[in-house]
């Protein structure tokens, strides 16, 4: 098959680090673990800034994972 017409969709995580690919984070968790690693952004953005960013997309993110979704009262309370 041509190399640049390949689905990595289905790869593995073995496959994707054997062709050096990497993913986009899953979650605004993941996100700002990433973030947290880049010097850039935070340089570009200033530390009061940065950190106040942070602070609200960390309290954002306490706010998402505590709620109940809609998936979760289907799958787990069903009533018949």
């Amino acid at each position: 098959p041509n190399v640049n017409n390949i689905d990595v969709y289905h790869f593995t995580p073995a496959e994707l680090k054997e062709r050096g690919i990497s993913v986009l984070p899953g979650t605004l968790e993941e996100a700002l673990l990433e973030l947290e690693q880049d010097d850039v952004v935070r340089g570009v953005l200033g530390e009061h800034a940065y950190e106040d960013y942070m602070r609200i997309k960390r309290e954002e993110w306490d706010e998402y994972r505590i709620r109940v979704s809609q998936w979760e009262l289907e799958r787990y309370l069903e009533t018949a």
